[in-house]
């Protein structure tokens, strides 16, 4: 049985043509050439409500990604402390419109990172503003989902606690 923790972030694949879009761009500009997911969020607590960039930037539930792949994961450092400074300082973003002229700036990944006020996060960006709220993480401007799932993948902090198909 799968464990959910406060604070796991979490990426999906969406297949529809964004998220095909959005993959082809960050395959393009992957060190590892590879992207498979084109979302990312925050897990708020075991029952799995999340706090995503979606039309607007709420909470919602992992259920809605059922029969979807997805990608658990949770750094190791992840407290109780650390979940409660992350969530009050993105929390303030709810309600926000999806900041979709954030999109384009994505297409060429140092534009998003430079060209920001950091007031309108993009569902990745979102999720690395917590981590870096949190103290896991260093900058969160211009992250995408892939730099989110290659962290989980590939960095030392982190366990992966889910991937796959979500029943």
């Amino acid at each position: 049985m799968i464990e959910l923790a406060k604070g796991d972030i979490f990426c999906t694949r969406n297949p529809m043509m964004l998220g095909r879009i959005i993959n082809w761009n960050q395959k393009f500009w992957s060190s590892d050439n590879e992207s498979t997911y084109s979302h990312a969020g925050i897990i708020l607590d075991p029952d799995g409500t999340t706090f995503e960039s979606l039309w607007t930037i709420k909470k919602s539930h992992l259920s809605r990604y059922k029969g979807k792949k997805i990608l658990i994961g949770r750094h190791i450092k992840m407290d109780e402390w650390r979940f409660s400074i992350g969530w009050l300082n993105v929390k303030r973003h709810q309600g926000q419109l999806y900041p979709f002229h954030r999109l384009f700036l994505m297409i060429i990944p140092p534009v998003a990172k430079y060209i920001s006020t950091g007031r309108f996060p993009v569902c990745s960006e979102l999720t690395a503003k917590f981590l870096c709220e949190t103290h896991l993480l260093d900058f969160w401007k211009g992250k995408n989902p892939d730099d989110i799932a290659d962290m989980i993948h590939k960095w030392r902090e982190y366990e992966i606690v889910f991937e796959g198909k979500w029943e």
